[in-house]
């Protein structure tokens, strides 16, 4: 049986308990409701068995709620629109026969209303990756291969390539739904691209433009740069839009020893400026505050990794950390002696979820939510998956 996290803190104003099957055991969700708006609704990937994962719902007026269910496939990486739509990457197959000489598997896009019936959106022998609804619901980009950027309308099926690179690492859509903002690498360079285009981005010129760019170290150079600690190379491995559209917050990923960290792009001038700690090896995701004037993300601190030759295993060392940064400079801890707490989101003004286990090489996670106002916590669910995001819908 999961164990349930022992709230040590003041109780919450209100929350709900409910109990249900999962796998062979059973577990509790005990949820905080104190500033979780109505409409508000958390989506992930729960863990049901070795790599298998199904997608959840949980939320104040629903409870939790099963958006897939299978035993056999890995469902990852859901979004959620404003309607309540659900999109998400799975390995399912049509044919469930077990097929002992099959090498290889591809990941397909599928939608779902929540009802139980399942659509697929893309077949095809490549991944296809990190799909992300469009402000309006109305279309969704995702990462194929990972090199390809394609956009895909929901209604007629139509999908257009936006952009083809060496390696794709994540991408964004401005809040008006005008432009998609693009993290890519090569050999020479990593770069962060803005891509202009029309109302539905299916016709008419994309006009690319470079918003940043990193040189990258060539092989002869990558062993100086361990006794040099080169920060200025590398590429740009996550991003997010700010809710007014006017700054890109993104994590730049050295290619020498320097730590991993967060900076701020503005927009309208082109500068960029590094806010987090130079100890701090900063994790993605990011997430945004509604006023956008501050920033959630977990950052490994202390950090150690190596391999214990006596005892035959690796050995993680250090602890990850939730932080919340705000635009004037001002640094919060959120988080103590957590051994592992990753995948920070706002829920609301005051309230966040993230995930949290007792290693930092556990299998699966907890989801926790915190009210900031008055410092409680509860325990949502037991299993999530490590690799999982948490996605709102609002």
């Amino acid at each position: 049986m999961f164990q349930k996290r022992t709230d040590t803190s003041q109780a919450v104003s209100r929350y709900l308990g409910v109990t249900s099957t999962f796998g062979a055991g059973i577990f509790t969700v005990l949820l905080a409701f104190s500033s979780m708006a109505q409409g508000d609704e958390l989506i992930f990937s729960a863990r049901v068995m070795g790599p298998v994962s199904n997608i959840y719902g949980v939320s104040a007026d629903k409870a939790l709620r099963k958006i897939t269910e299978n035993i056999r496939w890995r469902d990852i990486d859901a979004d959620v629109s404003v309607q309540g739509t659900v999109v998400f990457s799975s390995n399912r197959e049509t044919d469930q026969s077990i097929d002992i000489h099959r090498r290889s598997e591809s990941f397909d896009l599928y939608v779902t209303d929540g009802r139980g019936v399942i659509t697929a959106l893309t077949d095809t022998p490549q991944n296809e990756m990190l799909p992300r609804f469009s402000p309006d619901g109305t279309r969704v980009a995702f990462v194929r291969a990972r090199r390809q950027l394609v956009l895909l309308e929901l209604a007629s099926r139509r999908e257009r390539l936006l952009y083809e690179a060496g390696e794709i690492l994540d991408f964004d859509w401005a809040p008006d739904g005008s432009a998609v903002a693009m993290a890519a690498r090569d050999r020479q360079r990593g770069v962060i691209l803005q891509l202009h285009c029309d109302a539905d981005c299916l016709a008419g010129p994309l006009n690319p433009q470079v918003l940043k760019q990193y040189p990258r170290l060539q092989h002869s150079d990558a062993i100086q740069a361990v006794d040099d600690e080169v920060s200025d190379f590398g590429s740009v491995d996550h991003l997010r839009w700010s809710p007014g559209g006017k700054t890109l917050a993104f994590i730049f990923h050295p290619d020498g020893q320097a730590a991993r960290s967060l900076h701020l792009l503005s927009l309208e001038s082109g500068e960029s400026a590094r806010i987090s700690d130079e100890s701090q090896q900063v994790q993605s995701p990011l997430s945004w505050s509604q006023d956008g004037d501050s920033l959630l993300y977990a950052a490994l601190v202390n950090y150690r990794f190596y391999f214990d030759e006596t005892a035959q295993k690796k050995v993680y060392q250090g602890a990850m950390q939730i932080f919340r940064s705000e635009l004037n400079g001002k640094v919060q801890r959120l988080t103590d002696n957590t051994v592992a707490a990753r995948a920070p989101v706002f829920v609301g003004e005051n309230q966040i979820a993230y995930l949290q286990a007792d290693q930092l090489a556990a299998r699966q996670y907890a989801l926790v939510m915190r009210d900031l106002d008055v410092g409680s916590e509860r325990t949502v669910f037991d299993a999530v998956t490590p690799e999982s995001r948490l996605v709102v819908r609002r």
